[in-house]
């Protein structure tokens, strides 16, 4: 199970970009009024100190992530 790199709670998204697993609770908000519909509210915290945006639409869900597993053999 993924964990968050900031708290250590279970994470929700993992960022393509940067790699950082985030919960809900550490994500950069997106817009701050009430719920207009977006299909994304958030953004990757590091990716948005960099000034680039990567919206939670576009992240992995990391609770139904799974990493590859590589079997080796003879």
């Amino acid at each position: 199970m993924e964990v968050c790199y900031k708290c250590g709670k279970p994470a929700d998204f993992i960022c393509p970009d940067c790699g950082n697993k985030i919960c809900r609770a550490h994500m950069e908000k997106r817009y701050a009024g009430p719920d207009r519909g977006f299909k994304s509210r958030f953004m990757c915290p590091s990716c948005w100190k960099k000034k680039q945006v990567k919206l939670n639409q576009d992240m992995i869900n990391a609770r139904e992530y799974k990493p590859k597993t590589y079997i080796y053999g003879k």
